[in-house]
């Protein structure tokens, strides 16, 4: 039996090799193609996708799928809200509610009301005393308190537009 139970011991690989190579030939015979031109669903994209940011107006479609594009640089066009600090406001538009836009240093003299575009990367929750850590600030909780556990954009270029 020892004899017997080696001699199969050293032929599985072998016999598992062929069983699988014969079904990875006959799983390509198969008709069934998927059509390449198949629609796909923008908010099951990757996060990491690269090839599709968003360039745009800030909209209620793009607030919707703010997690879709999450840790990707987008570009947005939008209208000052409020000024919360020297380096945050709100970004507005039409039909949309409000996103708090948070940069590493001082803006221009921004107004509300004023157009701007901005470079900036969606994220997933705001957290002041994170954002104190990594500023090494103290920022004043009553500005920021609404804003906590919200998406925000963290922006690197906020450009005012004519």
């Amino acid at each position: 039996m020892t004899r017997s139970g080696r001699a199969l011991r050293d032929r599985m690989p072998a016999v598992l090799l062929t069983a699988l190579l014969s079904g990875a030939v006959l799983g390509g015979c198969g008709e069934d193609d998927v059509d390449d031109t198949t629609a796909t669903d923008v908010d099951v994209r990757p996060s990491d996708d690269l090839e599709d940011p968003y360039d745009g107006e800030y909209t209620a479609a793009f607030r919707e799928d703010l997690d879709g594009y999450t840790g990707l640089e987008v570009t947005l066009v939008g209208e000052v809200g409020s000024i919360i600090s020297p380096i945050a406001f709100t970004l507005t538009g039409d039909d949309v509610e409000p996103i708090l836009v948070i940069t590493d240093e001082e803006m221009p003299d921004l107004q509300p009301g004023q157009v701007v575009a901005l470079g900036a990367e969606p994220t997933e929750e705001f957290e002041l005393t994170a954002l104190e850590q990594e500023l090494g600030t103290d920022l004043p909780d009553e500005a920021y308190e609404e804003w906590e556990g919200d998406h925000f954009l963290a922006a690197t270029t906020v450009e005012p537009r004519a």
